[in-house]
């Protein structure tokens, strides 16, 4: 069986090392350069529209600079309260300052030299560029530890081609999920890393990144979990030797998590539950099951036979599943589980990004083999690797097969988490790509070799695969329609007094970062009662709308004329006010106001009534 780690070069053959240089003959920083420069011209007209209008492409990125705007405006480090939703309660989301804080810094460097506006519209081009360069250095490495060093300039190369400079890492992307894709291949390559017994301290290197990441958001977990399990795993296999590594992971766990905690929860807070973001019961498992790994590790000298070292395992196990069964029973199921249905109905399942993967396959077949193939091949490619090696090698693929195998599980039930999977999975394929290009070393000079790696890269890639598949059909198969979301169609509503608006719920971000409004709907799971408002609205009779409408306050109901996807409301209830608005009319109580002619509606609640 071919071996995937080896480049086959006569050096090599006779046991000298083989040449630290890149499969295309280009020093890494060289190969991230020019990288990124590509990613940034492929993206220009996004970053010149950011650039120019201030232009938001995704809820989450209005969202988050409506939150960064509020700390650099000395909202205090704990409060992540928005006052602006569902007034006057006010929405808790459940983010984290950990990427404000990044985000901050660079918005107060370029506000040195830019006016506020500028500064931040400098810092949304800024800081997704930079994460996506640090994404290719760190799939690079990542593939330099499965493969070879001659695995970087495909790394890099595959990188780009896997599309993240059009999906979280696009111009204007400011949302936590870059961050957490950079962190989750951090860690994935400091594991990898300190499976070599002489490199176990990286296990501790590891474990911080995880606490970091878990700090931020919950999304990679289950990668996570993948990872520590491996540990007991290797108990199993190595007994005795194994200590360190797994002492190494306990000592970097024990010391971060409860620090990442303390950063991200208010004192307060500290024993509240909540299974949507980082909370009690999520570091009363994390340290439980840390724990059982250093008393595993104290007790390898005791654990001679395999039989023991799993009773041992099992145990381990069973405390982590009882930290959390006592804790919070309910975080083992959905974590969304305290959306109210009504929502989940109306708005969760029409939001692309959680939908499963093969729903677009009827729409968009080349896009969905595109996303997925790379990703399984890159499973593949990692059974084979470990089939074809031994030793630390063989261990690196398992651990990479099993992480690539639950992303790929997890794609397919969530079409988002191929964002978080793909690069990981790039660095397997790129270890096989210099692996194959390799072994063309002694008939093939260094540049038909970079050629030959190059057009692998190309026809195993996320990008290459859908230039070659067919595309989809035109029409609005996945994304949102901006139409009512850009700055100069909103710029009639923020010229209003400020006032409390119902409208759509996948308006209200927007709504938040382009005027000075409140809003009641906002699309966040934990905003029932605000969403609650604006949804039953819509869907109630007029008369019955006007009065849940003035007994929570609205004073502006604003509606995108046209627009496919807000019509759930109105195909739902024909006689309800969103039927009626849809249509182009409104009721006597409401007054239409600005500028006739353009796709937002606009209407004042009269007074009285």
């Amino acid at each position: 069986m071919t071996d995937l780690t080896a480049e086959e070069t006569p050096a090599r053959r006779n046991g000298a090392a083989a040449p630290a240089q890149t499969a295309f003959s280009l020093p890494l920083g060289a190969a991230i350069a020019l990288a990124s420069l590509a990613g940034a011209l492929l993206t220009l007209p996004r970053a010149q529209s950011v650039w120019r209008t201030g232009a938001f492409f995704d809820s989450d990125d209005a969202m988050r600079a409506v939150e960064l705007r509020d700390f650099l405006a000395g909202q205090p480090w704990f409060d992540l309260t928005a006052a602006r939703v569902d007034p006057p309660h006010g929405l808790v989301m459940h983010w984290s300052r950990f990427v404000d804080a990044p985000l901050a810094a660079l918005q107060s460097a370029f506000g040195l030299l830019l006016a506020p506006d500028m500064a931040e519209r400098a810092t949304r081009l800024a800081f997704p560029f930079l994460l996506l360069a640090a994404l290719m250095a760190l799939v690079a490495w990542c593939a330099s530890i499965l493969g070879a060093k001659t695995a970087r300039g495909p790394a890099v190369f595959l990188t780009l081609l896997s599309g993240a400079a059009f999906v979280q890492f696009a111009p204007g992307r400011i949302d936590h999920h870059a961050p957490q894709v950079v962190l989750l291949a951090a860690a994935f390559g400091f594991f990898l890393r300190g499976l070599d017994p002489a490199r176990a301290p990286a296990m501790a290197a590891s474990a911080a990144l995880m606490a970091v990441s878990i700090a931020v958001s919950l999304e990679n977990l289950p990668f996570f979990a993948v990872l520590i399990g491996a540990l007991p795993a290797l108990l199993l296999v190595d007994g005795v030797a194994a200590r360190g590594r797994l002492g190494w992971f306990t000592g970097g766990a024990l010391l971060a998590f409860p620090a990442g905690y303390a950063g991200a929860i208010a004192p307060s807070r500290y024993a509240l539950s909540a299974c949507d973001a980082f909370s009690a019961p999520h570091l009363a498992a994390i340290l439980t099951g840390a724990l059982a790994l250093g008393l595993l590790a104290l007790a390898a000298p005791w654990l001679e036979s395999f039989r023991k070292r799993t009773a041992a395992a099992g145990f381990a196990t069973v405390a982590v599943l009882t930290a959390v069964l006592l804790t919070a029973p309910s975080c083992l199921g959905d974590p969304l589980g305290g959306l109210d249905p009504l929502l989940r109905e109306v708005w969760l399942t029409n939001v692309a990004e959680a939908k499963p993967l093969l729903v677009f396959m009827e729409k968009s077949p080349g896009v969905v083999i595109a996303t997925a193939a790379p990703v399984a091949l890159a499973l593949g490619v990692s059974l084979i690797g470990a089939w074809s090696a031994s030793g630390i090698a063989r261990r690196r693929w398992l651990v990479a097969g099993a992480v690539i195998a639950i992303g790929l599980a997890g794609g397919l039930l969530h079409v988002r988490v191929f964002s978080s999977v793909t690069p990981l999975a790039m660095a397997a394929l790129a270890a096989a790509v210099a692996g194959l290009a390799g072994r063309f070393a002694a008939v093939l000079r260094p540049f038909a070799r970079a050629s030959l790696a190059g057009a692998l890269c190309l026809a195993v890639s996320p990008m290459g695969l859908a230039l070659a598949l067919p595309s989809p059909e035109t029409g609005d198969t996945q994304g949102a329609d901006l139409t009512c979301l850009k700055p100069e169609v909103l710029a009639p509503l923020a010229a209003l007094a400020p006032a409390r608006v119902a409208g759509p719920v996948d308006m209200g971000a927007h709504v938040l970062a382009h005027t000075p409004h409140s809003v009641f709907a906002a699309p966040y799971h934990r905003n029932n009662r605000g969403n609650r408002v604006a949804v039953d609205a819509f869907l109630a009779a007029p008369g019955e709308a006007e009065t849940i409408l003035r007994g929570a306050g609205a004073e502006l109901v604003v509606w995108c004329a046209g627009e496919k996807k807000r019509n759930v409301l109105a195909k739902r209830a024909p006689n309800g006010l969103a039927a009626m608005l849809a249509r182009g009319e409104a009721p006597a109580w409401l007054e239409r106001t600005g500028p006739a002619g353009g796709p937002l509606h606009i209407y004042a609640v009269k007074p009285g009534g």
